[in-house]
């Protein structure tokens, strides 16, 4: 995931939260490397696709821990309406 095309990241963050959804695990390896990319990441389909791909993987699992880390990042008024 170490690419210079951001369609292509982008497109496997979300290929790794299809592929984990609905998969328990208790280290939680998918929550790890997507929240890291979403905080690291400054190109907007990069941030895009690690949300997808959480939201992917966590859909339905009412988690309190996953939204308080990445409500700071949908309510920033200065990331696009995209976002």
């Amino acid at each position: 995931m170490e690419r210079s095309e951001h369609d292509i990241v982008a497109g496997s963050f979300m290929a790794l939260g299809l592929v984990n959804s609905g998969i328990t695990n208790e280290c939680d390896p998918v929550q790890a490397i997507l929240l890291d990319k979403l905080e690291s990441c400054r190109e907007e389909k990069l941030k895009i696709g690690a949300l997808m791909g959480l939201s992917f993987t966590y859909a339905a699992t009412a988690r309190a821990d996953l939204l308080e880390a990445i409500s700071p990042i949908i309510l920033d008024e200065s990331n696009s309406t995209k976002l």
